[in-house]
Parts: structure tokens; sequence; C-alpha cells
């Protein structure tokens, strides 16, 4: 492992008072090389609390979305080897759950994504999202060949997971679903209130469904590195 380069992305929106606990983490992990937080036009101090960490830090001004704040850490790793996309609001967050996500892919080089699933965690609801919807889970890991094959992700949003399984599917890649026991993220209802929480809960699904129905087309339009051969298939 010492001579592969790690590098987790952690975008972040308004997560001042969350993000210094995921960070603990993964600062604590010999796993992990290199640390950058996408502060994706936070209003508060998320940018200052990830300042008090051994972390690269991009801040954008405006709200960009969650696929533009991953590509922009993409691209600022051009070294990485491996990619863990993890997000700012876990809790129970353990290094164990880093290690869990990497295994499948330092032990088979034939994986080419993980995609953690929560189990046992203390929000049922959270637990039966994962579940059945685990295709929008965002704690992953992806190996370089892959990244490096992947279309542009600005557009996506909050639609980037749906973009990054579906395109997995389509250029043929292995993916594993690893299981994070006890893990959880704080709901957008805990964060803005009930009726916050819904709208903004609202306008994700309404990014996830239009990155689940419009992938192809914006695959074409927005190829980023996709392989020709691969534009093909997609038609």
């Amino acid at each position: 492992m010492a001579e592969k380069n790690t590098v987790a992305l952690v975008p972040a929106y308004n997560e001042e008072t969350r993000i210094s606990s995921v960070l603990e983490v993964i600062v604590s992990s010999s796993l992990v090389n290199e640390i950058i937080v996408i502060d994706d036009g936070s209003r508060d101090g998320t940018a200052g609390k990830a300042s008090s960490f051994p972390v690269q830090i991009l801040r954008s001004e405006e709200n960009k979305g969650k696929g533009a704040a991953l590509q922009w850490g993409i691209d600022a790793a051009p070294d990485a080897d491996y990619f863990l996309f993890l997000d700012a609001d876990l809790l129970n967050f353990k290094p164990s759950h880093i290690e869990n996500l990497l295994a499948p892919l330092l032990e088979n080089e034939k994986v080419d994504m993980t995609i953690g699933v929560f189990r046992s965690g203390k929000k049922e609801s959270v637990n039966l999202a994962q579940h059945y919807f685990s295709i929008l889970n965002g704690q992953r890991a992806l190996r370089r060949d892959f990244i490096d094959i992947l279309p542009d992700l600005t557009w996506s949003r909050f639609g980037v997971e749906i973009l990054l399984t579906k395109y997995a599917q389509l250029a043929g890649k292995i993916v594993t679903y690893p299981e994070l026991q006890g893990i959880s993220h704080v709901t957008k209802e805990e964060k803005l209130g009930f009726w916050g929480g819904t709208s903004y809960r609202l306008q994700m699904y309404n990014e996830c469904l239009y990155s689940l129905f419009h992938h192809r087309r914006m695959i074409r339009l927005f190829p980023g590195r996709v392989p020709s051969e691969i534009l093909k298939t997609i038609g």
C-alpha cells in the first residue's frame, strides 16, 4: 500500500458543525495519503473548520453541486492511484469503514469501484434507503483506471452517484458493495428543519431522477475522457 497514493475527496456544503468528526477519522487512517475538502459555496465556517486539519481545501464562491465538487477534486489529484469519496456529515464513522471501502480494490485488481452500504446504523430510515437505493450511496472507492475514463461529472449535482453507477454498467466495470456497519448520516430534515429539509430533499430527488433518465444524453454532451468505443455503445 505504501507504493500507492490514496486521495480522499470530501465535498461539503454548510457542514461546519459536522465536518471535523469526519476529518478526524480520515486523518487517522494509515490508508489515506491525501485529503481534499471541496467547500461547495458554504455560507458558514466549513472551510475554517477544515483548515485546522492537514488537508487541501478547494473553495468555490457559489454552490455548484456535488458532481462539480467531485470533478474539481479529481482534477486536483492527478497522481492518485485510488480515490475515496466521503460525505462530510457521516455519523459513527470509523477507520474500519475506510478499510472496508478500499479492501476490494486492493485485493482484486479487477474491481473498479466499491459502493458502501450502511448496515445497522441507528437511523432505520437511512438503513432502508441505503438498502433499497444503493445506487444513491455516496461512500465510494474508485480505481484510477476507472477515474481516467469517466465522463465529466460537473453537470450532475446530486445525481452524481447515479451517473457513476450507470456509467460503470455501460463501461462493463466491476462494482462491489461492501457493508459499512453502524454508520449513518445526518438527514436533510435534521440540518434544515422539516420544511427546509423536505424542500432540499425534493431538489435532490429531482436531480437524481434527471441523472437516471438523461445520463446517456449528458454523457454524449459532456464525454470528458470517455473512450470512443464506450460512446458508440451509448448511441
